[in-house]
């Protein structure tokens, strides 16, 4: 006979056999979470390029009603256009560099032109949406934080790359200024009362972000962030500052359900 204890144990480890492939093993950030929430690989759905995709539930729930924040684009916003064919919902993306703006622009007229226009500047990538769909999608210049304000953004190190930074990640002279807002602003500005997703690749910037949402609300149904600094580490106290911010967001409920590199997929607890 199988004591209770024994029992136990055989079902944790079933219960990781199946969801072999729900995560990134080789991501540090795996030493963060509780695993116990991640889904695993059939659960999950990929959308955008392999550089920038995203994870989301695979029975999320999406439609023309829902609104979704998508800070960072830089020039690949293939994740942000399939969300937009996808689920016809509103997609409002959120990004200050000159960079980002100009690649928005120019996919806008290839769209409304009927033409291909190349993802990341690629050769064999091309964007795959109609003018309808694209018609769901909006532009803002300026930067999600944690307060309104005018802040420095810092040019990356290499003049091929297009993501800037208000942490400096890459410890760079020249910069920018942009006006930022907090997502509480931004919502009231566009007249949303809930965010059913938020992205945000950042930068570092994301922080602040979530320090200002989790007491200010309001909390998205999904999140989605890159933390820049498991790869980009301003110093030695990286990992602490992304683990203070996991464990603000498990406090209020959002349990982390994938993890991609240095991408992580929370969804809010009901």
């Amino acid at each position: 006979m199988v004591d209770a204890l024994t029992l136990k144990n055989l079902l944790r480890k079933c219960r990781g056999a199946l969801r072999i492939g729900k995560k990134d093993s080789t991501s540090q950030l795996i030493n963060l979470i509780n695993e116990d929430y991640l889904l695993g690989s059939n659960e999950l759905l990929r959308l955008g390029t392999k550089y920038g995709g995203w994870l989301l539930p695979k029975n999320v729930s999406l439609d023309q009603n829902s609104v979704c924040y998508l800070a960072g684009a830089g020039e690949d916003i293939s994740f942000d256009c399939d969300l937009a064919e996808k689920f016809e919902c509103k997609v409002l993306i959120i990004d200050p560099t000159p960079r980002a703006i100009a690649h928005f622009q120019h996919l806008s007229n290839a769209v409304n032109k009927g033409e291909k226009f190349p993802i990341n500047g690629s050769r064999e990538l091309f964007y795959k949406i109609d003018q309808n769909k694209f018609s769901k999608i909006q532009f803002l210049p300026y930067g999600l934080a944690g307060e309104d304000v005018e802040m420095k953004f810092f040019m990356p190190k290499d003049p091929s790359h297009v993501s800037c930074s208000t942490l400096n990640l890459q410890q760079t002279n020249a910069w920018f200024t942009a006006q930022c807002f907090r997502l509480l602003t931004l919502m009231h500005d566009q007249g949303d009362h809930s965010i059913d997703l938020l992205k945000m690749d950042i930068e570092g910037g994301e922080y602040a972000v979530i320090d200002n949402f989790v007491v200010e609300g309001p909390l998205p149904s999904l999140l989605l962030i890159e933390f820049d600094e498991a790869h980009t580490p301003l110093d030695d106290g990286a990992l602490s500052r992304i683990q203070n911010r996991i464990e603000s967001l498990q406090k209020v409920g959002m349990r982390c359900i994938a993890v991609e590199g240095c991408n992580m997929t929370f969804q809010r607890q009901i």
